[in-house]
């Protein structure tokens, strides 16, 4: 509970505040782990479990790809044997067996397969003569003959797309870890403010008890006075409440550290950062910028789905071929059947719902190009506007010094009352903390902004 003494000297809740922000920068420096900001980066990207799976998922379409390339590239060969038969009579004597082999064919849906069989009897131990066949058996659908290779394709298009997606979350963590980092240092930086607020404000009720004992000023100055230390406290415990459960849930769910820890300063070159950003903004934005994000890739598979399937349902008044030959040591054969529907009531119908299918397809790749490029035009003003102020602050920082100048003149004066003074201070003190964030929210800008065309991070340069 915040007490004050009414006299001349603050009560034990000024010592109180000094002491718990001293025992928290010696408990920093004595116990709790140092943070760096790549050292951040790094354990968010080791401890984020979104991030593995998104690994996990690629390593798992790489390896479908591979199967899949097996399946349809190299042939399968198997090996049978038959032993003895046991009947009413005994146990036989013969033991056959067959090696063979099936391959896949590139076009349509069939398959060549060969064969080679062998039989021994144990009772004469004579071995017969081998046989063997090969066969192939094929159907061919004039609609879709690249059967094989469209499964093929679908494949390595889940692998692009486990790639991007692994891609989009490492740079969305990378970005969003340094966002988190840079607003705890708001927070410590509003901490520090907030103590040197409480000690301003001190100083400033206990002149005003002495002139108050001096009769120069009167027990509503004091009482003002008062008020304005007992607001500053409250408001110096909240935030730095605030301030240590935003560190321990930071370091606890995003960088996966229990034990206590605190970050380090984020020093960066405003002056470099905003060159390289002014040099970015400059760059025309690269086609591949639009066209390789995912809602644009995805969109563009989707029409070409489409129109494989509007092609297929033109061609579905074509006939399909079969085809089954054999050859063997004693005969060959060849089979050759066309199969045609004469009349499909709907095949109309499934041609207009396939142009209708097409139509929207490429209305949503339109859709997705524009929202693709209004992202990329909104990062990039996002990102001017971070250079703007950036460049502004040391206007800005002349601005706040005259201001201040002035009004201490003022105040000296006796022209500018002591709660007005109080809330000058606070202004200043928050555009302090704003600036000295500004070259974190430029990075944070620049980053988003590479990433969005398609650039890479290259982040530790700036760390």
């Amino acid at each position: 509970m915040l007490a004050l003494r009414v006299g001349h000297r603050v009560t034990p809740i000024v010592m109180l505040v000094v002491l718990a922000f001293a025992a928290l920068g010696v408990a920093s420096a004595g116990e709790a782990r140092e943070i760096a900001p790549a050292g951040a980066v790094a354990l968010a990207i080791e401890n984020d479990s979104g991030l593995r799976q998104a690994r996990l998922g690629l390593s798992l379409a790489v390896l479908a790809l591979r199967a899949a390339e097996y399946s349809t590239c190299f042939p399968t060969v198997g090996l049978a044997v038959e032993l003895p038969q046991l009947t009413a009579a005994g146990l036989g004597s013969d033991i056959g067996g067959s090696l063979f082999a099936s391959l896949p064919l590139p076009l349509g849906d069939g398959t060549l397969m060969g064969g080679v069989g062998f039989r021994y009897d144990t009772e004469t131990s004579a071995l017969a003569a081998p046989t063997w066949q090969v066969s192939l058996a094929d159907v061919f659908n004039f609609a879709r003959p690249d059967g094989t290779a469209q499964a093929l394709e679908v494949r390595r298009r889940a692998v692009d797309s486990a790639e991007r997606s692994y891609q989009a979350a490492a740079n969305a963590l990378v970005v969003s870890t340094l966002r988190a980092y840079g607003n705890l240092l708001a927070e410590v930086r509003q901490a520090d403010r907030d103590r040197q607020g409480v000690d301003r404000l001190t100083a400033g009720l206990k002149k005003i008890e002495e002139l108050a004992a001096q009769g120069y000023k009167g027990d509503q100055d004091v009482n003002e006075a008062r008020l304005l230390l007992l607001e500053a406290q409250v408001r110096a415990e909240e935030n730095a409440d605030a301030y240590a459960s935003d560190l321990e849930a930071f370091c606890r769910e995003t960088l996966g550290i229990d034990e206590p820890c605190r970050l380090s300063s984020l020093d960066l070159t405003t002056t470099d950062l905003v060159a390289a950003a002014r040099g970015l903004l400059e760059a025309e934005i690269p086609a591949g910028a639009i066209s390789g994000t995912s809602a644009v890739i995805a969109a563009e598979h989707g029409a070409a789905d489409a129109e494989d399937a509007l092609r297929e349902a033109r061609a579905d008044v074509l006939p399909s071929l079969s085809i089954e030959a054999k050859i063997d040591p004693e005969e060959w054969s060849l089979g050759i059947a066309v199969s045609l529907d004469l009349l499909a009531p709907d095949r109309k119908t499934n041609v207009d719902i396939a142009e209708t299918e097409l139509e929207l397809a490429k209305e949503k790749l339109d859709s997705a190009r524009r929202a693709a490029r209004n992202e990329i035009l909104n990062l990039k003003s996002a990102l001017l506007s971070a250079v703007r102020t950036a460049e502004s602050l040391t206007l800005e920082t002349d601005k706040w010094r005259l201001e201040e100048q002035v009004l201490t003149a003022k105040r000296d004066a006796g022209s500018l009352s002591d709660s007005d003074w109080a809330e000058f201070l606070e202004e200043k003190d928050a555009f302090e903390i704003d600036a000295a964030g500004r070259s974190t929210s430029l990075l944070v800008a620049y980053l988003t902004y590479r990433n969005a065309l398609g650039m890479e991070l290259n982040w530790e340069e700036w760390l």
